[in-house]
């Protein structure tokens, strides 16, 4: 459990920003998350969230973080979680639940246009409380992307070449807002209702030089192509939950039902101008649409039982109604007629169900807890390209097994077992083909889950001045969803990108954290995770294995030289990781915080992100049918000015 109270950054930077600096959690550049390298399911305050779904990078790159309270980082998921992934991440939200009018209001500026400010706040009446927050963030990504892409014939040889460069900009607003009723009816029976929805709006923006030269190294070609695509991806819910105390006892029944919608719409143009040899310019324009609602009912029934057992009970019942309409047109030249036409809808309903059941106890010195999730799925899908459609049954069985005794009273040790599974995304499935430059993404409507088993064993200490954990662990993994890249034609360079059932793999490490307190002036926080790293991944019908002992190292300082003013700086190196087919390099990032307060009510915190500019990373393909190297650098300098206020009373949220 990480407290954000006390870390700068989360009073400037998104979710994303936050994450990565958290031990056991890598963000890439590309803003995808894992957990000591597992697929990882973010939760918010315990449940799935519509704020989360879809493209969960931009969500996460989205978020305010002043909005959030605690973040915690679950790597043994109990059978109360549903099998979306092997790691968890539970982002807590600022909420109280006294009557005490409270409140935060941050904002910060920086170049360039970026700005962002939050508000969260709660105030009782009576019976009820009721907290909010709203957020809006003008933020920008960008990078840039090297590319050299070789396809290969039949014995190895070289058929043609493709050289690129490409730059991408993103500027993106995020405007988010949440309300939350608690009535307190009775000592035992409280009701509560709640809102959220968000607004984002990411228009991005490339341009690509290339140049393709054939066998003999004579370029047959030169072009430039301009992107513009204007992204959006809205989403609102609504939830309540009921919670009855004192049925039995000391037992606890909570019942939660939530409807859910999200709204994406993308309408991509590329613009190719070809200088060499000259010839008419080709438009390409691709309209995406895609409605998606959900509707969640669940509840659980806690009971404690005599000798200081417990028993959990509870279900989950999900459907889920996917809409994804998809064109595509081009013209040989500005005014031309169509050269190309395809339109193509994909319909997905799915429906989940679950039970679960989790019982712990004493067992002499030791705590058992035992849990059993059982999950059942049913997906149909429609396409009409091809007049495709189908339906599967999955059923799905999660135990999870967990042990663990006090050493002493500041020492723990813990030995737990997991099997989970990996669900496939909405995206992954979705076979639409989507082209971004020299790339056709397109999903795999026929995956099924992966499955995962996860072995472990932690030791943890916990006293004035040291707070030192170590953890253990192993994991093996069957029918991974990869993914992977290959040619569509021999001698094409330009790649597919999809996904299959066919990756296995396993993972051993050691994952350390040491939180040391120098002094009432000097922190310290160190951790790595370091793992050995197998992978097998199908590329044209044939296996790729590789193999890597790499790591994740974090470091921080806390320097508070007075009452008044803080200095923070966060460093990670991150070692090299697999790809399909090939990997990928390392990279580093170094980030510095300031925050000095006026009063109790009024914070100053100036913060800087990647004071080095140093990500940048190469990846290295090597298949039969092509040869790929190429490099991301992303210009991460980021530098916030900001004031946060503090209204109302001024004692810790509840």
């Amino acid at each position: 459990m990480y407290d954000l109270r006390n870390n700068l950054q989360a009073k400037s930077g998104s979710v994303s920003d936050v994450l990565a600096t958290l031990p056991s959690v890598n963000v890439d550049p590309e803003g995808k998350v894992s957990v000591r390298g597992a697929s990882v399911d973010v939760l918010v305050d315990g449940k799935p969230s519509a704020a989360l779904r879809g493209n969960l990078v931009v969500a996460l790159q989205s978020i305010a973080a002043d909005t959030i309270d605690r973040i915690e980082v679950i790597t043994d998921p109990g059978p109360e979680f549903r099998s979306n992934a092997a790691a968890l991440i539970n982002i807590i939200t600022k909420k109280t639940k006294v009557p005490e009018l409270k409140g935060d209001l941050t904002l910060n500026a920086g170049p360039h246009g970026r700005r962002n400010g939050s508000f969260s706040g709660s105030v009782g009446v009576d019976k009820w409380v009721f907290s909010g927050t709203a957020s809006l963030r003008q933020d920008i990504r960008y990078d840039i992307q090297d590319t050299d892409l070789t396809a290969l014939g039949a014995a190895g040889s070289t058929d043609s070449r493709r050289v690129a460069r490409r730059g991408t900009f993103v500027p993106y607003t995020n405007a988010a807002a949440s309300l939350d009723a608690r009535y307190a009816a009775t000592d035992h029976d409280s009701f509560d209702l709640g809102a959220e929805g968000a607004l984002r709006y990411r228009p991005r923006r490339y341009l690509e030089s290339a140049t393709r030269t054939d066998t003999t190294g004579d370029v047959t070609g030169d072009s430039v192509i301009h992107d513009a695509a204007n992204q959006h991806f809205n989403h609102y819910s609504v939830t309540g939950d009921y919670v009855r105390k004192g049925l039995a006892g000391g037992d606890t029944l909570t019942l939660k039902a939530t409807h859910e919608q999200l709204e994406t719409t993308r309408g991509s143009t590329d613009v190719e101008d070809f200088l060499n040899p000259p010839a008419p310019q080709e438009i390409y324009r691709q309209p995406h649409d895609e409605r998606e609602r959900i509707d969640t009912v669940s509840g659980d029934y806690v009971l404690p039982l005599p000798r200081g057992a417990q028993l959990k009970l509870g279900f989950d019942a999900q459907f889920d109604r996917d809409r994804t309409s998809h064109s595509a047109s081009g013209s040989n030249d500005a005014g031309g007629g169509a050269a190309v036409g395809l339109a193509t809808r994909f319909h997905l309903d799915q429906t989940l169900a679950a039970a679960y059941a989790d019982y712990q106890r004493p067992l002499g010195t030791w705590t058992v807890k035992a849990g059993l999730r059982l999950e059942t799925q049913r997906s149909d899908f429609q396409q009409d390209t091809d007049l495709r459609s189908g339906d599967r049954d999955d059923v799905q069985w999660s135990p999870s097994l967990s042990l663990s005794r006090d050493l002493t009273p500041d020492s723990t040790l813990s030995f737990n077992y997991r099997r989970r599974i990996e669900r496939p995304s909405t995206d992954q499935l979705n076979p639409l083909p989507t082209v971004v430059g020299s790339v056709i993404g397109m999903g795999n409507p026929d995956l099924k889950p992966g499955r995962v088993q996860s072995l472990d064993a932690r030791y943890s200490y916990a006293a004035t001045p040291v707070d030192f954990s170590a953890t253990l662990y192993a994991r093996t993994l069957s029918d991974q969803v990869i993914g992977y890249d290959y040619t569509p034609v021999a001698g094409a360079t330009t790649l597919v990108s999809s996904y299959e059932n066919a990756g296995s793999g396993s993972t051993e490490g050691l994952d350390i954290s040491l939180d040391l307190h120098l002094s009432s002036a000097w922190t310290v926080n160190l951790s790595s995770d370091l793992s050995h790293v197998r992978q097998t991944a199908p590329i044209d019908g044939i296996d790729y294995t590789g193999s890597v002992l790499t790591h994740e190292t974090k470091l921080g300082l806390t320097w508070t030289p007075d009452a008044d003013d803080s200095f923070q700086v966060k460093g990670q190196l991150r070692g090299r990781s697999l790809a399909a087919g090939g990997s990928r390099s390392g990279y580093g990032a170094l980030n510095l915080a300031y925050g000095h307060d006026f009063s109790p009510r009024l914070k100053l915190v100036a913060s800087v992100n990647d004071v080095l500019n140093t990500v940048r990373y190469t990846e290295v393909v090597d298949t039969t049918q092509y040869r790929e190297r190429w490099t991301m650098t992303v210009p991460g300098q980021v530098f916030y000015v900001g004031l946060s206020y503090k209204l109302g009373a001024l004692g810790p949220a509840k």
